[in-house]
């Protein structure tokens, strides 16, 4: 056997999980078919709760210099109206991807994981005792288990028989560009310390936002299901045409090129299969990410913190060969933890929201309501 434990991909669901398991002495390959730091397509917020339930998100967040909001400005649809939700602690980060990522893969080695970078995935194969994973060039190891942490579109979930694709109804298209600004023209557009959301924005089933960073600001527009998705392309101009208009954004500033992704957003909750032969799906593999919000971060690291003490107490029962099905019950107990501990922050509010929106400009208290739903996952 090469390793205990075997994690695709290296996003911050992989990282911490491997970095988890590692330093509770597993010996761990994170392989990731990327090399660090590399781009990826986010908007780049990183919830003030992930940093308060995961400690050392503090020093990673103020290594990669991550710029701290307290304040969630709502915009209406025409950019004509403003409500604000704000906090005298800091509400969430906005953290640069490629830099946020390749601190934590680093952390993940520091912990003792063997990091294999540029590693693609060709084959997976699971059996009693151990699945086998051949990477590119026929390279092959073994491991005791293996995690699905490579994203939206997981080779894990496909390979192991967990999950094919998602329903198109399940997934947030999503169109970003993080726009390079100088000081005075973030200061003089959408501001430092505070976080801009336009709910509904062209009557489309999701929202747009402007998040800004440490010299540079997101900007971005993402919809649910894809006959949606089919007008994205001009959402988002539309976005940054308005943007401009309303002062939030520097005329001149290069909002073109924007990259593309998809969200599981809230996915997780009508997903069974997180769990396969000596197998388990963590992150955006596993749908978990917020349905109101399409955050994903802090989900992405909570839901790898649980397997990784599910994994933990599965190689003790491995190793120790009580009775042969031992390893994989505790394997299956993610299941079980991940839904009591999660599943009210990945959820939909239970009210209707087209009804309390237009509210919003008008009641404080529904704008609060709006603003902990949004960034805390709180019910409506």
């Amino acid at each position: 056997m090469d390793y205990d434990v075997i994690v695709v991909g290296a996003g911050p669901a992989g990282s911490c999980l491997a970095a988890a398991l590692a330093a509770g002495g597993a010996s761990v390959a994170l392989l990731d078919a990327a090399r660090f730091p590399r781009p990826k397509c986010c908007a780049g917020w990183l919830s003030a709760r992930a940093v308060e339930q995961f400690r050392f998100l503090d020093g990673v967040r103020r290594k990669v210099k991550a710029a701290p909001f307290r304040r969630l400005v709502f915009h209406s649809p025409d950019l004509g109206q403003t409500a604000v939700y704000s906090s005298r602690a800091h509400l969430g980060y906005v953290v640069r991807r490629d830099r946020f990522d390749a601190e934590l893969v680093r952390r993940a080695k520091a912990a003792g994981a063997d990091v294999l970078l540029g590693q693609a995935v060709t084959r997976i194969e699971p059996a009693e005792s151990q699945v086998s994973v051949t990477r590119s060039r026929g390279r092959r190891i073994t491991g005791r288990f293996l995690v699905g942490a490579d994203g939206a579109r997981s080779e894990v979930a496909r390979q192991t028989g967990l999950r094919d694709h998602w329903p198109t109804d399940a997934l947030v298209y999503c169109l970003t560009r993080d726009i390079p600004l100088t000081r005075r023209q973030v200061a003089a557009g959408p501001g430092t310390g505070q976080a801009h959301v336009c709910l509904g924005f062209g009557a489309a089933p999701g929202y747009a936002w402007v998040f800004p960073g440490a010299g540079y600001a997101s900007v971005g527009i993402g919809v649910r299901g894809q006959s949606a998705a089919a007008a994205l392309a001009d959402l988002y101009e539309q976005w940054v045409e308005g943007l401009t208009g309303a002062g939030l954004l520097p005329a001149g500033a290069d909002a073109s090129r924007p990259c593309g992704g998809v969200v599981p957003a809230g996915a997780a909750i009508e997903f069974e299969n997180h769990v396969g032969k000596r197998s388990v799906l963590v992150g955006d593999a596993g749908g978990f990410a917020s349905a109101v919000s399409g955050e994903g971060i802090y989900p992405a690291i909570w839901s790898a913190a649980i397997a990784a003490d599910c994994i933990q107490s599965a190689l003790t029962a491995d190793r120790r060969r009580i009775k042969t099905d031992s390893c994989q019950d505790e394997l299956q107990k993610f299941r079980q933890v991940w839904r009591q501990d999660m599943a009210q922050y990945l959820q939909m509010p239970n009210v209707n929201v087209t009804f309390l929106l237009p509210l919003i400009f008008s009641n404080q208290e529904i704008a609060d309501r709006f603003g902990r739903a949004f960034l805390f996952g709180e019910n409506l």
